[in-house]
């Protein structure tokens, strides 16, 4: 079963799918869990103050993380102020849209409102017990220090999943930058103008019947210089007219198309003769050479994720 399963796809085996919202989901459903559970515990008790305490020391612990938070923001932007000019043009409003760039402002605003109302709720019906300096001690350290260690050792560090999560969700992979500049680059430009091309050819515009770009995605993103070096049934056959468009800045630029031919024998002994248009996907050997360079580090899992990824 699992050389089948590698077999799909053309060999690329099974491919993998956009990340889903499995974490927060389970994340919830953890804080729910929880949360019923301590208020059980403590109703248990049949002590009101109990249920009021929980909640003031939720609330509290969920502040204080919020502004933690917001004051690891700051220690940010200490830092970006330092490239104001060059990386902002002087432009403070981008120094502190950029590390203040939350990109769900309207539910932090309300879930801070809803425990300051929870705060005041319980101060005001306990204010002689929850009112003390012990509480106001553990606000601080949670919030001006806890954070800010957190962050220096380096915990505070997105998981390499996360990162890629990010990237997918964005369209920032490396993957990503070659796909686009692999289409608007060229794609757009020969694939509209490629019959027109057949056509102007002598030798194939009557051999070629599917007049189709036929594009190689080699998994390990290895691109031979010939394609017959990889498969030895495919031959070249030899070029299509070249197609010359003007294009950043370079007047009359050349673009070619090769022609390959497969040779399949007959049971009568002859043979049928197959002509199509057929070239790799050049982008896929940049992903090869940085997964091979000390400068431009991209490991092979992540190669073959990348490639696996933009092939779906």
């Amino acid at each position: 079963m699992a050389d089948v399963a590698q077999q799909e796809n053309n060999g690329f085996g099974p491919l993998s799918k956009p990340r889903g919202n499995a974490a927060g989901i389970v994340s919830i459903i953890i804080i729910i869990f929880f949360l019923v559970v301590l208020v059980f515990s403590v109703r248990e008790r049949e002590s009101k103050e109990g249920i009021h305490f929980l909640f003031f020391a939720a609330a509290l612990l969920t502040l204080s993380v919020v502004s933690g938070e917001f004051v690891r923001r700051i220690c940010l932007v200490t830092e970006e102020i330092q490239h104001k000019e060059t990386r902002y043009r002087g432009n403070w409003k981008q120094v502190f849209s950029s590390t203040f760039g939350f990109g769900n402002w309207q539910a932090i605003s309300v879930a801070i409102v809803f425990i300051a109302f929870i705060l005041g709720y319980t101060l005001y019906e306990h204010y002689e017990t929850f009112c003390h300096a012990d509480y106001a001690i553990l606000f601080a350290l949670n919030c001006f220090v806890v954070p800010q260690l957190v962050f220096v050792v380096g915990v505070r560090g997105l998981s390499p999943v996360e990162t890629s999560d990010i990237s997918e969700r964005e369209n920032k992979n490396v993957a990503d930058g070659l796909a686009w500049g692999y289409y608007f680059g060229y794609l757009k430009l020969v694939l509209p103008r490629l019959e027109e091309q057949i056509g102007k050819s002598d030798d194939f515009r009557y051999k070629i019947t599917t007049k189709k770009l036929f594009i190689l995605l080699p998994k390990t993103c290895f691109t031979y210089d010939d394609i017959e070096h990889a498969d030895d049934r495919v031959k070249w056959a030899g070029p299509l007219p070249e197609c010359k468009i003007n294009r950043g800045g370079i007047k009359a630029r050349s673009y070619k198309h090769a022609v390959h031919r497969i040779e399949m024998p007959r049971p009568d002994g002859g043979v049928d003769k197959y002509h199509f248009v057929l070239e790799y996907a050049t982008p896929l050997m940049n992903l090869y050479d940085m997964s091979t360079h000390a400068d431009a580090p991209l490991s092979r899992q992540e190669r073959d994720h990348q490639v696996m990824y933009q092939s779906v």
